[in-house]
């Protein structure tokens, strides 16, 4: 009976008067004793009794006599939590010095975003110190970043009792330490490390993928650089950094920005789904569902926070998240059965996070008990999936980019003839005359148009035609020299630049060329055809630009053929 009202989220008062009755009703268990020279390094809620306080109203010598009178119960687990909304608590703990010397140690107990805890420090059945913390006053001590509350106490020889009383709305869960000042100062620098290298992977991710986006403006990566920042976000304010650091003694912040972080990190995970998997084209209505979930718990929570309703913003924060993540693993597995790019490392991502955000929120609300290692598995989680997510954003790039060359290689390329087309020759030709003019030295072009094309058409067909083009063009790629450009300058047009060569040169190329052709033999309905080619040569000596020496070249091709087709034209003698 005592598990089923622990594990309710938002129980009403009746519910919590019988959850007392029974406490007190139950008969108590002696108390154990910690012997503080040989207290375990690990949570000691198996040693303490609980008392829950359903009116709130008990003091501390009302709840030390009760203790005495037997109404505590022995805690059953070794992190004590009460669920959402659960009314006051009082934890009591024996210790003993067995020293004859006064022992200094470190108390480490609750969580950061507990609202008030008071801690009475009992000798000799009086109470000898009394210490307040929380973050619902400002007055109160504050936590200490990702460690609780820490309080340092010198016990005298001899026995002590310490008597706690926690109350929060929010999820009450009551870790407590007792660590000599080395261990207190080992596990905190152990935790610094961590969460240093957490915040520090995490930044580091978000500040490049923003990069990425300044420099590429695709947007996908300015909200995975926003969904890893709400994460770093939320992890320094549950974990109290965020009120040691940003917003100490803000009581109003504090109250509501945990939850407010949770709910905003699931919108910017679903957005950051939304738009990486492209729901918009593959599912209009999935988008829609999920952006109308998005907006309506901001709304909610919106709505929470203005009625300062911090039960149910609670309520709705645990939930929502939980939500977020049984989403985010369905749209990795819809996206994957349709065999979308990338959705496997979305789909591997974010079962990871959903695994360790649904490990922390189920071990600080209910159904799994309360360990530092559920506690961190959310940060782990969110961890491994960083870098999965990263992966599919790299992956996805790379798709993009090879895309995009295969539209550039396309827009730059002839279509049947694999040649440069005029476009993307003339832009690497300018290079090569401006280096050619720089340093003085030879460059010339030929100019080639295939004899009698229109009739060939007309006999033999398009089909035929376009295999002539074709067989012209690997004459062109078996016969150019590596640095020499040929592309097809339209219709059965083509044209060559030569870097490096004169004249001569480049009327000896030009007639092998010819030869070339005039080998080509195509069948084509049982008939065979036979290609000649009329070519003029021009080189940049005699000309001031690209422009002038091609058109020279044009016109020395139609020379050629006035000449009587099938030869080449380098010299006004020839023409």
């Amino acid at each position: 009976m005592r598990r089923a009202w622990r594990s309710a989220s938002v129980p009403g008062p009746l519910a919590w008067a019988l959850a007392l009755l029974l406490y007190c009703s139950a008969p108590g268990a002696p108390a154990a004793v910690l012997a503080l020279d040989a207290a375990p390094a690990g949570p000691l809620g198996r040693l303490s009794s609980i008392l829950v306080d359903g009116t709130g109203t008990l003091g501390p010598q009302e709840a030390l006599a009760l203790q005495r009178a037997g109404a505590f119960a022995a805690s059953r687990d070794t992190v004590p939590k009460f669920g959402i909304g659960a009314p006051p608590v009082w934890l009591h703990l024996a210790v003993r010095n067995t020293t004859d010397e006064a022992l200094e140690r470190r108390l480490m107990l609750g969580m950061a975003w507990v609202d008030r805890l008071d801690v009475y420090l009992i000798h000799d059945g009086a109470i000898v110190r009394q210490w307040t913390a929380g973050d619902g006053d400002p007055a109160f001590a504050p936590p200490h970043g990702g460690m609780g509350y820490v309080m340092s106490h010198a016990f005298p020889p001899g026995d002590s009792e310490i008597l706690i009383r926690a109350a929060t709305p929010d999820p009450l869960v009551l870790p407590l330490r007792i660590l000599s000042p080395e261990a207190a100062s080992a596990r905190t620098r152990q935790h610094d490390y961590g969460y240093g290298l957490l915040y520090g992977f995490l930044l580091a991710l978000a500040g490049y993928n923003a990069m990425l986006y300044a420099g590429l403006r695709e947007r996908s990566h300015l909200d995975y650089a926003f969904y890893l920042g709400s994460f770093v976000l939320l992890s320094l304010a549950y974990s109290g950094h965020g009120y040691t650091w940003l917003w100490a003694g803000q009581r109003g912040l504090q109250a509501y920005v945990i939850l407010a972080l949770m709910v905003l990190f699931g919108i910017a995970g679903l957005r950051f789904a939304d738009r990486f998997l492209g729901l918009a084209l593959a599912s209009p209505r999935t988008a829609r569902a999920i952006r109308a979930f998005s907006a309506s718990g901001a709304a909610a929570m919106a709505l929470c926070v203005a009625l300062q309703w911090q039960v149910a913003a609670a309520t709705l924060a645990f939930v929502f998240v939980l939500l977020f993540n049984i989403l985010m693993v369905g749209l990795g597995v819809f996206c994957v059965r349709r065999g979308q790019p990338a959705a496997y490392y979305f789909l591997a991502g974010t079962l990871f996070a959903m695994a360790g955000a649904a490990t922390t929120t189920l071990a600080v609300w209910f159904a799994l008990p309360f360990s530092d290692r559920w506690f961190h598995a959310a940060e782990l989680g969110v961890a491994i999936e960083g870098t999965l997510l990263a992966l599919a954003l790299a992956y996805r790039m790379r798709r993009i980019q090879s895309a995009h060359e295969v539209a550039e290689q396309l827009s730059r390329t002839d279509p049947l003839t694999g040649l440069l087309n005029r476009r993307a020759f003339l832009e690497q030709a300018a290079a090569a005359w401006s280096t050619a003019q720089r340093r003085a030295r030879p460059l010339s072009v030929i100019v080639l148009d295939l004899d009698h094309f229109k009739a060939l058409n007309d006999r033999y067909g398009h089909l035929a035609g376009d295999k002539a083009l074709e067989a012209v063009a690997t004459v062109l790629q078996d016969s150019c020299r590596r640095g020499d450009l040929a592309a097809r300058w339209g219709g059965e047009e083509f044209i060559v630049l030569l870097p490096e060569t004169d004249s001569a040169q480049a009327h000896a190329l030009a007639e092998r060329l010819l030869g070339g052709i005039r080998t080509v033999s195509l069948s084509e309905g049982g008939r065979t055809m036979h290609l000649s080619a009329s070519l003029g040569v021009a080189e940049r000596a005699a000309h001031d630009t690209l422009e002038t020496l091609i058109r020279d070249a044009d016109g020395r091709m139609y020379r050629a053929k006035q000449a009587g087709r099938a030869q080449v034209c380098s010299a006004p003698a020839m023409g």
